[in-house]
């Protein structure tokens, strides 16, 4: 068994993301622990980490960017050997020379998000054909029997209302389906876009019960926020889902600093468009009522969920290495 030996030490204020993305880029045997006040950079073998230690004198005096660093893996010289060597061209981030080198190997690009096998993902994908599917059952009036129906009755108590009705006839799943239901193709582009870009990250860390879970409890909590705002207003969408990704994926970036499977200005973007919608500026320029309480109230449900999910120590699964 390989015994992990500590190549280099980094302050704990050490922002450790570019290290982070590089042992991910090109799959390093490394591991980065915490112990005595100071992040160590762990590898089993020896060879590797002699090779790596003037990169890491480098990069750590800020003399080169290891984003901007390319490895090339040359197989061992003698017959049979597992072993390899890694040879390593770093670039300054001034000369620019990468991009312009035609012996670059399509290998060697660095890709702003990552890609999952789909045999790892099967219930985002399975969600972004739902998006499809209901778009195409609202197109064709096939979509009644998802929805919850509009509280017209201007009841003051719940047992009035049509969600109450809904329940007392034992229509639990109208609960979960208004999220399946899309009024237009481009909103099921763009949430499907979501569920791609946020939601398979997600699930290939978490697994699948935890992503089934996480989808659901959201689906809920915000066709339920939707109902309550506007009781009198037909919604559906699966925005609120998308959105307690974010949050999910908001909590774990604070708990697994290193994460980088979603970058973070994706879920500041999505934040800063959900302020859009609430101040009514995309209604106002578009026309399209938006579903703002189903955005919150999936918002704020995937938050909690992933607050419990990490004090539970579901986090380690996130952890870059």
């Amino acid at each position: 068994m390989s015994q992990w030996i500590s190549i280099y030490s980094f302050p704990l204020s050490k922002d450790l993301g570019a290290l982070a993305r590089f042992i991910q880029r090109y799959q390093l045997p490394l591991r980065i622990t915490e112990e005595k006040n100071q992040q160590l950079l762990l590898c089993p073998n020896a060879g590797l980490a002699e090779m790596l230690k003037p990169l890491l004198q480098r990069w750590d005096s800020g003399e080169l960017d290891l984003d901007q660093v390319h490895m090339q893996r040359i197989e061992g010289e003698e017959p049979g050997s597992e072993a390899t060597q890694i040879s390593a061209a770093a670039t300054d981030s001034q000369a620019g020379a990468t991009e312009d080198n035609p012996d670059k190997k399509n290998g060697d690009a660095v890709s702003v998000l990552p890609s999952f096998p789909l045999d790892k993902t099967p219930i985002s994908l399975l969600l972004i054909a739902l998006c499809f599917f209901g778009w195409f059952l609202q197109v064709n009036n096939l979509s009644s029997g998802l929805l919850i129906y509009p509280d017209q009755s201007g009841g003051d108590t719940f047992s009035e209302s049509s969600l109450a009705w809904h329940l007392e006839q034992g229509q639990w799943w109208r609960l979960f389906t208004p999220a399946i239901v899309h009024f237009s193709l481009p909103h099921a582009l763009f949430n499907a876009l979501g569920i791609w870009i946020l939601g398979r990250p997600i699930e290939a860390r978490s697994g699948g019960v935890v992503f089934v879970l996480l989808a659901l409890l959201s689906a809920v909590a915000s066709n339920l926020a939707q109902y309550f705002w506007q009781p009198g207003v037909l919604f559906g969408g699966m925005s609120g889902v998308v959105y307690a990704l974010v949050g999910f994926a908001l909590v774990l970036q604070r708990f697994q600093p290193l994460w980088r499977d979603i970058p973070a200005g994706i879920p500041a973007v999505a934040l800063v468009w959900l302020l859009l919608c609430a101040l009514g500026i995309v209604t106002l320029l578009t026309g399209v009522g938006v579903a703002n309480a189903a955005h919150i109230g999936g918002l704020l449900s995937g938050l909690i969920i992933a607050l419990v999910y990490c004090a539970l120590g579901g986090a380690r699964r996130f952890a870059p290495i």
